[in-house]
């Protein structure tokens, strides 16, 4: 398959050496499952109906259904890995499921046509990392602003990828509503650049972002683990860097990405997280 991602690709910090050691190969197992799912999804080589095929697949297997074939083999074996790794903690195999419901989703390219369904889409696709996490690391406050973060970190990376998701793929994350009122078509997000009216609903997403960035700014003190909510705190001040960057620059227009500098700045305010009493 094609567009296929690492944890190298990614924004924000993934089984990183916050994570304690007897958790990491929980991580690594619900890391695996979702990216290899995302990439079903995502990929311009498959069919919709084999994009399904395949993630129908990796739901009977988590549910304990699944038998291994050699045509499926791959997807079948992280299934029945997240599901060993989730009953032995004691954990929903809905933090898992939830993630096939966007991924199924996204294998019709259906449209979010309002914030309202960009934020339920959030729900399924990026939420139910956060409360993994969260879960795992035995902590019981938290989750509506855990919530926060995960959808906004998210909704940057649709904005980040608006371009790249309808060019390759037709798929479209900003609210239409929003577009179709100010006259905009889809194929503008492919263009050689937003015009002020693109622009204009891009800012849009991001000031409702940056609210959800705010809702979030609260979680690492509520967390215990020192590690987890360093992690948060990183996770924070990244998507708010990002959120900066994407109003200076045109994400339509050319790639907008986190640097090095970013990167640093974030880890200095993780490592005091960590390092607070």
């Amino acid at each position: 398959m094609t567009n296929q991602k690492t944890r190298r690709d990614e924004n924000f910090p993934v089984g990183s050496l916050l994570i304690p050691r007897h958790l990491r190969a929980d991580v690594h197992a619900y890391y695996r499952f979702a990216r290899l799912a995302d990439d079903i999804a995502d990929s311009s080589d498959l069919s919709p109906e084999d994009k399904k095929t395949r993630l129908f697949t990796m739901r009977s297997a988590l549910e304990g259904n699944g038998q291994v074939s050699d045509k499926h083999a791959n997807e079948t074996d992280a299934a029945l890995s997240l599901r060993a790794q989730l009953t032995h903690r004691g954990l929903s195999l809905t933090l898992a499921s939830d993630l096939l419901e966007a991924f199924l989703w996204d294998s019709d390219n259906n449209p979010c046509r309002t914030w309202a369904d960009l934020i339920n889409y959030c729900q399924y696709s990026a939420c139910p990392v956060g409360r993994f996490l969260m879960m795992l690391h035995g902590e019981t406050s938290g989750i509506p602003e855990s919530d926060a973060l995960c959808s906004a970190l998210q909704i940057l990376n649709h904005v980040q990828d608006a371009s790249d998701d309808w060019t390759k793929l037709q798929r479209v994350y900003v609210p239409t509503d929003w577009m179709n009122a100010d006259g905009i078509a889809m194929h503008e997000l492919g263009g050689s650049m937003a015009r002020p009216e693109l622009r204009a609903v891009l800012n849009r997403i991001l000031d409702n972002t940056d609210t959800l960035i705010a809702t979030a700014a609260t979680l690492p003190r509520v967390i215990r683990h020192r590690g987890l909510a360093a992690e948060a705190t990183i996770c924070i001040s990244l998507a708010r860097r990002l959120s900066h960057r994407l109003r200076r620059t045109d994400p339509i227009k050319t790639s907008v990405s986190l640097s090095g500098l970013d990167w640093g700045l974030a880890g200095g305010r993780g490592l005091l997280r960590l390092l607070r009493p």
